[in-house]
């Protein structure tokens, strides 16, 4: 609920940008047609958006090295593709509410209970994002598939985590004990990387990471919340888990990422070692929610447990 109201709240003030220009056009030309007022008022939020989205993946793009930079193409595909991917992404997280179905709301249940699927998202947002994706793993035969709303927004990301082993050890009760596959995306994968200390392979059968920080990102630095400073690439918390964790798992992981992430800043961040790695492009931050070659990958992910660097499907 926290977080449907926080993106109400800024839809609002989107709104309330959009009645501004569209008054100052009125009243700069009071000839003005309705239907000029009405596309100012349309337009605005979505300048809003591409003008966030464009000044993060330039800033983004600043921090790859020269050989990890592909052409401005893929970045400005990536850069209206994140556009359209945030609008969409507001606008299903403000109504997430409304969207629930049962218990477990804005996700695809199946009648399965042998391939159970636990989905983690970002800060601030809400399990509406997960929407695609799983219907992508009902259609696949994979289920149940639950989706977690993390809260408070801010709590710290072990607060976070032991919330995360409770579900997974509840699912696993509900599905004859089968082992949960974690599928996350930004944050949640710290988030599930962390519920490991409490729940092992034991309960959690493979970890599938979309735009993880695994190694920080800069952005981070902008806010002062206990998560944020958790994210930042010289977080001691972080280097503490990488030193536990990274390259000798004690379940399957994958990183899905796109060199084109206009918020984990550098996008080498999402490499881990020990873990297979799915590496795109002209993808931004939220697309990766929604992109097809992102999907295709994370159904490959949990499909397979080798370790390397794998190939996705086109």
């Amino acid at each position: 609920m926290a977080a449907a109201r926080f993106w109400r709240w800024l839809i609002v003030g989107e709104l309330g940008c959009a009645a501004v220009l569209a008054w100052l056009v009125t009243a700069a030309y009071p000839s003005s047609r309705t239907a000029v007022v009405l596309l100012a008022m349309l337009m605005t939020p979505f300048a809003l958006h591409l003008t966030v989205a464009g000044a993060s993946s330039v800033v983004a793009r600043l921090q790859l090295t020269p050989s990890q930079r592909g052409p401005w193409t893929e970045m400005i595909r990536a850069w209206l593709s994140e556009t359209i991917a945030s609008e969409w992404a507001m606008l299903v997280m403000s109504i997430e509410p409304w969207l629930r179905r049962g218990r477990h709301a804005g996700v695809a249940n199946s009648p399965d209970r042998g391939r159970p699927v636990l989905l983690i998202h970002g800060i601030v947002c809400n399990r509406a994002v997960w929407r695609p994706l799983a219907n992508a793993l009902r259609k696949e035969g994979f289920g149940p598939i639950r989706a977690v709303n993390l809260e408070p927004l801010f709590a710290d990301i072990d607060t976070h985590a032991q919330y995360v082993a409770n579900e997974v050890r509840r699912l696993r009760q509900e599905c004859n004990d089968a082992r949960v596959a974690l599928v996350t995306h930004s944050m949640g994968g710290l988030v599930a990387r962390a519920a490991l200390r409490q729940a092992g392979p034991e309960d959690i059968s493979h970890i599938v990471t979309l735009a993880a920080p695994h190694h920080g990102t800069s952005f981070a630095r902008l806010a002062g919340f206990r998560p944020c400073q958790q994210m930042r690439p010289d977080s001691t918390w972080l280097a503490t888990l990488n030193s536990e964790q990274e390259g000798r798992f004690p379940v399957p992981i994958s990183s899905i990422c796109s060199l084109d992430d206009n918020l984990v800043a550098p996008a080498a961040s999402a490499r881990l070692a020990g873990a297979d790695l799915f590496e795109l492009r002209g993808i931004g931050h939220l697309s990766l929610l929604t992109a097809r070659e992102s999907i295709e990958c994370a159904l490959a992910a949990l499909s397979q447990s080798r370790i390397g660097q794998q190939p996705c499907p086109t």
